[in-house]
């Protein structure tokens, strides 16, 4: 029988207090910050957190417009249940290398390239320590995990996809017109504009509008953001919109799904405005060995969700990880 992992949790009250006091001292105690030339010679940045004999290796692909810090908590925990973690942040957005002078845009061609960047980083950053390898993603970088373990199916042992973006949802027209009027835009030259309804970074706090239900997290993260400016990323680009939907094709493709056959943990959001979560169901349905779990009450960042949704998160987390650990250990 495996033992209960322990873990000292944040309170709401207070959160940003103990995050500056507490956990961020904690934090800096494993931190080492790098960065390393991708295959294009794009500069990507990333932190990595090591424990002397970790369980073992946590990837972390972050979300569309998020940053290193937006997991400081996460980060905590994990390293508190026994695992090194590594975080590089994708190309285009924090301290990573990006083609748009504007920081609050976010552009790429392809997700490939976000792929390959992670790629680089896992064979060069993580594998040299020689720990099993868990991917947990996130949102965009759900999209990005999927195209990745479909890719390199064997450099995974198991992955947590919290709410992926199979698909994102688009708001005030179905999603095929909005996808088409995106490639027509991007075949006009505005590839590098902003996508109709975004925008740049406003240092005024929007806590309804977001995908939180903790204000208290919301506002760290809000503030993290205010203090650099190259955290500030908020707005996607017709080409980025394009790519994302490219990205989705091939990562619903039955002959790519089959590809994934390690254990994965998929993560839904009840109330999630962000991404599809009919199109999660259906990815779910066709993996060889996937759990999926709902948290209804919760918006898109489920981490960030009310006290008991975050609670039940991250105990289904590590009851995933433990108990893919007792397997193998039988």
């Amino acid at each position: 029988m495996t033992e209960k992992i322990k873990i000292e949790y944040v309170q709401e009250d207070g959160f940003r207090k103990q995050m500056k006091q507490v956990t961020e001292t904690y934090l800096k105690k494993y931190r080492r910050c790098g960065r390393f030339s991708s295959y294009d010679g794009t500069g990507i940045y990333y932190r990595t957190y090591i424990r002397k004999k970790a369980k073992g290796n946590i990837v972390i692909s972050h979300g569309f417009s998020e940053f290193a810090e937006k997991y400081d908590e996460m980060i905590y925990y994990f390293l508190q249940a026994g695992y090194s973690v590594f975080l590089a942040e994708h190309r285009g957005h924090g301290r990573s290398q990006r083609r748009l002078s504007n920081m609050g845009k976010v552009y790429v061609e392809s997700f490939a390239q976000y792929v390959r960047d992670l790629h680089i980083f896992v064979n060069k950053i993580v594998k040299p320590y020689r720990n099993e390898m868990i991917l947990f993603a996130h949102s965009m970088g759900g999209a990005i995990g999927a195209l990745y373990l479909q890719r390199y199916p064997h450099d995974f042992q198991k992955a947590v996809l919290s709410a992926p973006m199979i698909q994102m949802n688009v708001h005030g027209l179905p999603y095929p017109a909005a996808m088409l009027i995106a490639r027509i835009c991007r075949c006009c030259g505005f590839g590098k504009a902003y996508a109709a309804g975004q925008h740049g970074f406003s240092k005024k706090p929007k806590f309804e509008r977001s995908s939180c239900l903790s204000e208290e997290r919301y506002l760290y993260a809000h503030g993290k953001r205010a203090a650099n400016k190259r955290c500030r990323t908020n707005g996607a680009c017709y080409g980025w919109v394009c790519a994302a939907q490219t990205a989705s094709v091939c990562v619903q493709a039955s002959e790519n799904i089959r590809k994934i056959r390690i254990p994965v943990l998929i993560c839904a959001a009840g109330r999630d405005h962000m991404v599809n979560t009919d199109e999660i169901c259906r990815f779910a349905g066709k993996l060889k060995d996937a759990r999926l779990v709902w948290f209804l009450d919760a918006k898109h960042e489920i981490f960030n969700a009310g006290e008991r949704t975050r609670m039940q998160f991250y105990e289904e987390v590590f009851s995933f990880l433990q108990e893919v650990e007792g397997c193998r250990r039988k």
